[in-house]
């Protein structure tokens, strides 16, 4: 009876996903690194192999970008260094996106070999990135200029994409504190969801919040001595996979996996971070609405590390699904899938 019952569960649930995907959906993913100076001073063999890893798996994952956020080297001009972080950057065919650590500019005081060696200016930048506003905000020992801000917000706020992410390099700590620039991203620039990746400090952390009314990741990638918490001064890679749902351009759906790649190659459980309901693409009827089945309302606020394995939940702007509940649960959910 439990094997039948198993199989008609799981028959269920199949077809209720398949059948949750309207027309125009499309699925990607995206790959945050940072603070890889290790691997140019030490062993650029990782290095090189980071990203043929990450090119290997291209297809798998359907990878769309690499975004790495400071400190490509430990030392702003030493021409070694550099060549170890250009022979393993064309070790793939991923576009690479790359902002300026404090390591690559002196501090954010010269740009000569960063510009040389990544093709980007010192200038800050907004660019697309699938259906994402990618801002890209070079390191700096304090904060922007309020006329910066503005420059960058206005980018975003023209644009038709309905999701950013900012990309910088000390965003903050691994307790959540946010350092001052990191304050001001906050003020200045969610003017809609926002997924925010940072290093500088040796740390994994992704969190959850709601700011300025908008969902927002906060997210700390650094495997710059190995695993956090755990031996310094490894020969370790490792980084952070995000996989995208997009539905006629509109962002709806992100998940997050902890990739490691050297000396192991296996990503963490899936962690559901952002689902956004009653979003119905113009070639889609609205979903008949189904009160008996309302899902309940979960705080946002929390550490992914200590919420385990999540599945999605709806909430209006997203939500959070917590490991535990029951199948009876997890199908409620499906069903009130767009």
């Amino acid at each position: 009876m439990w094997v039948t019952l198993a199989l008609l569960v799981g028959l269920f649930l199949s077809v209720s996903v398949a059948g949750a995907e309207p027309s125009g959906t499309t699925t990607y993913a995206l790959v945050h690194l940072s603070d890889t100076q290790n691997l140019a001073t030490r062993y650029p063999g990782t290095y090189d192999f980071t990203f043929s890893y990450l090119e290997g798996v291209k297809a798998h994952y359907n990878i769309s970008a690499i975004i790495i956020t400071g400190d490509l080297v430990n030392t702003w001009n030493k021409r070694s260094e550099w060549d170890a972080y250009a022979h393993a950057r064309n070790k793939t065919t991923i576009p690479v996106y790359v902002i300026a650590g404090n390591h690559d500019t002196n501090s954010g005081k010269n740009y000569t070999y960063y510009s040389r060696y990544t093709g980007e200016p010192e200038n800050n930048y907004v660019t697309a990135v699938e259906d994402f506003n990618l801002v890209g905000i070079n390191y700096v020992a304090k904060s922007l200029t309020p006329q910066e801000f503005a420059r960058l917000r206005l980018a975003i706020n023209t644009s038709a994409r309905n999701f950013t992410i900012i990309a910088t390099h000390y965003y903050m700590n691994e307790k959540g504190t946010h350092s001052r620039l990191g304050k001001d991203i906050d003020r200045q620039l969610i003017v809609q969801p926002t997924l925010i990746l940072s290093g500088h400090i040796h740390a994994y952390r992704i969190t959850v919040d709601t700011k300025n009314g908008y969902p927002v990741i906060e997210d700390l990638t650094d495997y710059q001595n190995g695993e956090p918490g755990r031996q310094k001064n490894q020969d370790y890679s490792a980084g952070t996979l995000y996989t995208v749902t997009a539905v006629d351009g509109q962002v709806v759906k992100i998940t997050s996996e902890r990739l490691r790649i050297y000396p192991t190659r296996s990503p963490d459980d899936q962690r559901f971070l952002y689902y956004l309901t009653g979003y119905v693409p113009h070639d889609t009827p609205a979903p008949v609405s189904q009160p008996a089945m309302q899902a309940e309302t979960l705080t946002v606020t929390m550490l992914t590390e200590d919420a385990g394995h999540l599945r999605g939940i709806n909430n209006d702007l997203f939500g959070l699904y917590l490991a535990g509940d029951s199948i009876r649960d997890l199908s409620r959910w499906i069903l009130r899938s767009p």
